[in-house]
């Protein structure tokens, strides 16, 4: 009997020392380091970003008004070549013939006519045979002028300054009216495309200032006055907006060139309120941010409605704040409701690195 009273208090102790042990002072319990921040008001412009693709303000298809072989072609792909440049040449033999006929049957009407009408005028032939003549007179002088025209067309110019894209034929060709010769890029301006989601599109009204810059490390801004758009989505359910980029300083843009495409527009919901997306956390499927009271850092969920999301990692908030919260932006995941947080103070920008 005594030996049960000796193990029986040699547990109780066990017991004791073991619950003793594992106890823990209320004092040690976590308390979780949480950034926050002050809500924000939207500002009155927002700004997107785009791809845009910079294109030739205009190409033509270089081609003869007349057929027949080519007898020279004076540039190569890639050449620059002024307006007014002879681009090529066709062998002009055909037409410089078709000419001289033209030529002679015109010196021939036009004496006959001379001499008809110095008759006309003495009366010596009648109305209709003076007619007949200024009317034949008249036929020559149009095949006259045609029969120039042609020869002249024999030479393909420039219409305007740019550089040569393609060259499609080869001296000695045979080629029919209208075949394109070569392809002439017009490099005096520029124009951007650039397509825009359908919500941008029905209010561009708004849009107050569009620039582009290339995807070069020193490059800088360019401003982008708007040309025209396509009123039709694409394949893609967006709308092409063009705008034009005239002659600058920066030599290295050519078309092709992948540019990014800064829009500033006005924001309708200005009033709204605007906190970083990283303070939002889901509840059953529910929008909610931990606000966080100051004077005892103490947090507490509050359900609200989300509004638009910004490009700089921003959302409006439409109903369910006031403005004056402070909000957890940071561990949102990790809380509880009640829960006593410690809130980390901003570093200071005259101390960078927070070494002070």
């Amino acid at each position: 009997m005594k030996n049960i009273k000796q193990l029986l208090l040699l547990g109780f102790i066990f017991v004791l020392i073991n619950g003793c042990g594992n106890s823990k002072p209320e004092n040690d319990a976590i308390v979780r380091k949480v950034k926050v921040a002050a809500i924000e008001k939207a500002s009155d412009t927002e700004t997107k970003e785009f791809s845009g693709i910079i294109k030739e303000s205009r190409a033509v298809n270089l081609s003869f008004r007349v057929a027949g072989p080519i007898k020279a072609i004076y540039v190569k792909q890639g050449d620059f070549v002024k307006q007014g440049a002879l681009v090529a040449e066709m062998d002009p033999r055909d037409y410089q013939l078709q000419l001289s006929v033209a030529q002679a049957e015109y010196n021939k009407v036009t004496t006959e006519t001379s001499r008809v009408i110095e008759l006309y005028k003495q009366n010596a032939v009648t109305e209709a045979d003076y007619q007949k003549v200024v009317a034949g007179e008249k036929m020559i002088t149009a095949q006259l002028n045609r029969a120039k025209d042609q020869l002249n067309d024999t030479k393909l110019y420039a219409p305007f300054s740019g550089y040569i894209q393609n060259i499609n034929f080869q001296k000695g060709e045979i080629v029919n009216i209208g075949m394109p010769i070569a392809d002439l890029l017009d490099v005096n301006s520029y124009q951007v495309e650039v397509d825009i989601p359908s919500k941008l599109f029905v209010e561009r009204d708004k849009i107050k200032k569009v620039t582009c810059k290339l995807n070069i490390d020193d490059a800088s801004e360019i401003p982008l006055q708007l040309l025209n758009y396509q009123a039709k989505a694409n394949s893609s359910l967006l709308y092409r907006m063009y705008y034009g980029l005239g002659p600058q300083s920066d030599k290295r843009v050519f078309p092709g060139m992948e540019v990014a495409i800064t829009m500033e527009y006005k924001r309708t919901d200005s009033n709204d309120l605007v906190i970083p997306l990283g303070a939002i956390f889901y509840n059953n499927e529910e929008p909610n941010i931990w606000i966080v009271n100051k004077s005892d850092s103490i947090v507490n969920k509050y359900a609200i409605e989300i509004g638009e999301i910004y490009g700089d990692g921003k959302v409006s908030i439409k109903s369910g704040l006031k403005g004056d919260e402070t909000i957890v932006v940071s561990g949102v995941n990790s809380l509880k409701d009640n829960e006593k947080v410690e809130i980390i103070e901003p570093i200071s920008e005259t101390n960078i690195g927070g070494l002070l």
